[in-house]
């Protein structure tokens, strides 16, 4: 596992959006904005079973991350797998509040995000690229 430098870790705290690149069947990309956030040196996201990139993690588990802020960023190329020990809606609810706030995050997450079967994703990664 890559670990984050300081200056990585700082700049990942940040409420920035990541832009997740999964593999599709065919071979090619396909890229999403996401919300993220870090823990214990890997990168947890969360989203409902019916989306492209759910789907394209279970059979393919490599990705990439990227997190801007127009040019300085972190990329991040790992593995992401389906973290069925955590819990989802605990997560959607937390990043909903990192990037929403406070009240606006707890009613999004217990109202229209809790509808929907979701999963976290934890990505671990396995090279850290960083542009600051």
């Amino acid at each position: 596992m890559a670990k984050f430098s300081a200056k990585a870790v700082t700049f990942l705290k940040g409420r920035h959006f990541g832009k997740l690149a999964t593999i599709q069947k065919d071979g090619s990309p396909h890229v999403t904005p996401i919300w993220y956030m870090l823990d214990r040196g890997k990168l947890i996201v969360n989203t409902t079973t019916d989306r492209v990139k759910y789907h394209n993690i279970r059979r393919d588990p490599r990705v990439a991350l990227l997190v801007d802020d127009g040019y300085p960023y972190v990329m991040i190329k790992g593995e992401a797998r389906v973290a069925r020990e955590r819990d989802a809606k605990k997560d959607i609810e937390t990043l909903a509040i990192r990037y929403r706030g406070e009240e606006a995050g707890r009613k999004a997450a217990r109202g229209r995000y809790w509808k929907d079967p979701r999963v976290s994703l934890e990505i671990v990664p396995k090279k850290v690229v960083v542009g600051l």
